[in-house]
């Protein structure tokens, strides 16, 4: 499967650095093909361990953040408050997060990761690092800092605009 995400990423750099293309793509383009080839290859690799790649992030956020609740959730993961409720029955009937009823109010849950949740996030996200890794192995540890920057400053942007 890293083969495809491999060629996409060339085919990209490519058509970026063709002298024959009437234009070069636009950064929104490029950064949506390596999203959908990241995507594939992360269904492939969360698949040994029964996951989607929204349950693996959520169970990724809930590691750094512990009882966010449902809509906390559901932004930071950017799936809808719908289907963050989904997704933790799942994860919730598998025993992969715990559940509570906030203490400050009564009406908010509070989601956090069990034991089991905790290893199998260990496990998977040594297999995501990994293909992190491969993928933009071509990418001095400057390059990698100054790329994350950036795309971290446009999702913050991104978020600021949808609220």
């Amino acid at each position: 499967m890293l083969s495809g995400t491999r060629e996409l990423y060339r085919g990209v750099v490519a058509q970026v650095a063709s002298d024959e293309s009437p234009r070069a793509p636009s950064l929104i383009y490029v950064v949506g093909r390596l999203n959908q080839g990241i995507t594939r290859e992360m269904r492939a690799l969360l698949r040994e361990w029964d996951l989607s790649v929204q349950e693996y992030t959520s169970l990724s956020v809930l590691e750094l953040r512990p009882g966010l609740s449902n809509a906390q959730l559901a932004r930071r993961t950017l799936v809808t408050p719908q289907s963050m409720l989904e997704i933790l029955a799942k994860l919730e009937s598998r025993g992969l997060v715990h559940r509570e009823v906030g203490p400050k109010h009564g009406r908010m849950i509070r989601n956090e990761l069990s034991k089991s949740g905790r290893r199998v996030l260990e496990i998977a996200a040594l297999e995501v690092n990994q293909l992190q890794d491969r993928i933009f192995a071509g990418l001095s540890e400057a390059q990698r800092k100054s790329v994350t920057a950036a795309l971290s400053t446009a999702m913050s942007g991104l978020s600021k605009r949808a609220r």
